[in-house]
């Protein structure tokens, strides 16, 4: 996970795949419940004149001489897989409504974009204008290309994507990219819609009412505390963003993650468990925070048909486990287990579908906020991983604005590594690292020894 104002790639010139198609009408299918609520996000930064940049993108090297039609070739295969790609939103007196334009009409054109000196500015730039989800195509795709390489990159907005598709794109676009180079069908596992699993959640959704288990859990967890948050000073005002910081810090390698494992499964717990144990622990020895409540990224991929989906495959789960009197790591991540157990058990059920049943419950405050979260993602497995390195894959994401912290660890074959995003304020450049560098220290001692003494809560320095 790379800032794009961070990105330093190879120069070259620049070729792109620019995406036309007739019609477009308005199609019954619904939109989900993060793409409804990632397109008011939208509409209210636009309003309030709110710098975002609101897509996911991802690069990726090809050895040797590119071949650009083989390329858009690959590509509209790409969106016959993928119908999501093939939608795009508008807002009426009724609401969003999606639409769907006629794939018998899209067609590729190949542009030459020729030499660029500031790569990274001028993909910012076209990322930024070119993957509006109000309009048809809601992505970009192109290349850099040089003599004996070249480095393909593709962004789509957030609502057709996630962390997690964005992985998949390198080994299924370069191996449809290569298919068409040798002639041959490309050798690819059979992939469901993401506009089929929107339709899904919200037949399932239409089922659920406020005496349904599910939504009890959710709203036991809302009304038993404060919102889940940061546990220190951030310096921020109620109701204003601010510009995005980001810190990217090294946690294991691979023996290391491997050991965090081993101490999680020892306690009858596995590694996410652990990892937000770890948050826990932090909060309270730093912040006297005796129960831990936040909100942990869940996955919805929960048939063959979405494993290599292009979509917005996610929810966000309630945790809360308590920290005081506990005095070992063991003790409290057998309990953070079974919350995040009881999250994975709602992760097809939308906190915002809860507050549509109870108007009074307001989880998210101002249409324009993103909640703060914590998300593990063991992409070890993923296809392609061994060569993510060898071809320079990465992952990019645009500065933005936020009012809280939200922090990601992400496991790799040789190497676990922790991202936070934090508002740049004075109070939060003291805070976070010190908070950051206190949780490494606490899962790394776990890591070291297995064990975790819990201490007492030391006060923040003057």
């Amino acid at each position: 996970m790379t800032t794009i104002t961070d990105y330093a790639p190879e120069p070259g010139r620049l070729v792109e795949f620019r995406a036309t198609a007739a019609g477009g009408p308005v199609t019954p299918e619904p939109l989900s419940y993060l793409q409804e609520n990632h397109l008011r996000r939208l509409l209210a930064n636009q309003a309030a004149g709110r710098s975002q940049s609101p897509w996911l993108a991802t690069v990726f090297d090809l050895p040797g001489t590119f071949r650009p039609e083989a390329m858009a070739a690959a590509l509209e295969k790409w969106l016959d897989r993928h119908p999501t790609l093939l939608t795009w939103f508008s807002l009426d007196d009724g609401g969003l409504q999606r639409h769907t334009v006629e794939r018998d009409t899209v067609a590729l054109e190949i542009v030459p974009a020729g030499e660029v000196a500031d790569i990274a500015g001028y993909l910012h730039e076209r990322f930024d204008e070119g993957t509006d989800p109000l309009r048809w195509p809601p992505f970009v795709a192109g290349a850099i290309v040089r003599e004996d390489s070249a480095t393909v990159y593709y962004a789509v907005d957030h609502s057709h994507s996630d962390g997690y598709s964005v992985m998949l794109v390198f080994a299924e676009l370069r191996a449809l990219y290569e298919a068409e180079l040798a002639g041959t069908p490309a050798r690819l596992p059979e992939v469901g819609s993401y506009v089929d699993a929107c339709v899904l959640e919200r037949e399932r959704a239409a089922r659920l009412t406020l005496d349904s288990p599910e939504a009890r859990e959710w709203l036991d967890f809302w009304l038993s505390g404060p919102p889940p948050t940061f546990p220190l000073e951030l310096g921020t005002e109620p109701g204003r963003f601010y510009p995005t910081a980001a810190v990217d810090l090294d946690v294991f390698d691979a023996a290391e993650a491997e050991a965090f494992s081993h101490a999680c499964k020892a306690n009858g717990a596995g590694f996410s468990a652990g990892w937000l144990t770890a948050l826990g622990i932090t909060a309270y020895e730093l912040a006297d925070v005796k129960n831990y409540r936040g909100l942990a990224v869940v996955h919805t991929r929960d048939e063959p048909r979405w494993q290599a989906a292009q979509g917005w495959f996610i929810n966000l789960g309630p945790v809360a486990f308590p920290l005081a009197g506990q005095g070992e790591f063991g003790e409290v991540v057998a309990r953070a287990q079974a919350a995040f157990e009881q999250a994975q058990s709602l992760a097809r059920v939308s906190l915002l579908r809860v507050a549509e049943l109870l108007p009074a419950l307001d989880p998210q405050g101002d249409a324009a906020a993103v909640p703060p979260m914590a998300s593990y993602l063991d992409m070890r497995h993923a296809p392609g991983v061994r060569e993510w390195q060898e071809a320079n894959m990465a992952l990019l994401v645009g500065p933005g604005q936020t009012a809280d912290v939200s922090m990601w660890l992400n496991r790799l074959v040789g190497r676990t590594y922790l991202k936070a995003q934090y508002p740049d304020t004075e109070a939060a450049r003291a805070a976070v690292p010190r908070y950051l560098e206190h949780l490494v220290r606490v899962l790394r001692e776990i890591a070291r020894t297995g064990r975790y003494r819990i201490n007492t809560p030391v006060p923040a320095p003057v």
